[in-house]
């Protein structure tokens, strides 16, 4: 072989290696690796038909069979991940493990899959933010992550779209629902915080409802005292993709967010904070989630209420 020959082969050999570097490492990482809160379309375009990688889009069965990612199986939101309505109780309640369980396995998840929610418009993606949530809650903490900008994000990239019924799941996945408690925040651990002694209180509604300057159809108004204001819709774009990070932590700075606090997020009744808990988590704060949110905070007439401008009877 001549010199010539020999550089011109070294040389493919090193453009050869340096070219797969980015997308080797994501096609032979190990089942057992975090996945990041949020993830890109470039990132599932990767990852995509992969036997440990599931991916669960919401939306109703009409607009799911119209048009989804390839490989998807569709998640109903309202019947598989929050638990039926009881009247005069609570809304937006975590689903009974067993079932969600029974969900998930239908589903195909595996003790091992790594877990992918997108959302089908715009939106729905505070729906997605809590799919996420109760997953995370359910023992799949570092094995779930959000599409950023759905299906529509998808759409606007010129990739198949699937239709149909979407994926035939052949065997049934074996997960295993094991609720930790640890991202969710209490009455009691509220109550502490209002008292100075826990975390600091993030309020995810919109600001009008944070000034009690509209009605929310709840006992009372106001905010739990304490609590800073970072509405949920503050952080996307029309879309429903993440602002640029840097952005994100101008946002949460703004709101008076130091960066080592603690922090639990709330809302109305779980929803939108469930969004901002996925905001929260994929900036890499400490965060939990009160589920209850105003909701439960503002029947209790023992618990102080900051910022009301009016008593409700």
């Amino acid at each position: 072989m001549t010199f010539v020959r020999r550089v011109l082969v070294t040389v493919v050999a090193l453009v050869s290696l340096v070219g797969s570097g980015l997308s080797a490492q994501q096609s032979t990482a190990p089942a057992s690796a975090a996945m990041p809160p949020v993830v890109t379309v470039t990132w599932l375009a990767d990852w995509i038909g992969r036997p440990d990688v599931v991916i669960l889009q919401l939306g109703n069965a009409e607009s799911f069979a119209r048009g989804h990612i390839p490989g998807a199986v569709r998640l109903d939101f309202d019947a598989e991940v929050i638990a039926p309505g009881i009247d005069g109780g609570l809304r937006m309640e975590l689903p009974e493990p067993a079932a969600l369980e029974r969900a998930l396995r239908a589903k195909g998840v595996r003790a091992d899959s790594k877990v992918v929610i997108v959302f089908d418009v715009p939106t729905n993606f505070a729906r997605a933010g809590r799919t996420f949530f109760t997953l995370e809650w359910a023992g799949l903490r570092d094995r779930v992550a959000v599409l950023d900008g759905g299906y529509p994000a998808w759409q606007s990239t010129g990739r198949y779209i699937a239709t149909g019924s979407g994926k035939l799941i052949a065997v049934e996945g074996n997960v295993s629902i094991r609720p930790s408690g640890a991202e969710l925040a209490t009455k009691d651990s509220v109550r502490a915080s209002v008292a100075g002694l826990g975390r600091r209180m993030v309020d995810a509604r919109l600001a009008e409802f944070y000034n009690d300057e509209r009605d929310n159809g709840m006992p009372r108004g106001g905010r739990i005292p304490g609590a800073v204001n970072l509405p949920f819709n503050s952080v996307v774009t029309a879309d429903g993709k993440f602002k640029p990070r840097a952005e994100l932590e101008q946002i949460v700075a703004a709101a008076g967010i130091g960066a080592a606090d603690p922090l639990t997020t709330y809302c109305h009744i779980g929803l939108q904070a469930s969004w901002m808990y996925l905001t929260l988590r994929a900036l890499g704060r400490d965060v939990t989630l009160y589920d209850g949110s105003f909701d439960e905070w503002s029947r209790d007439a023992s618990l102080p209420v900051g910022g009301a401008r009016s008593v409700r009877p």
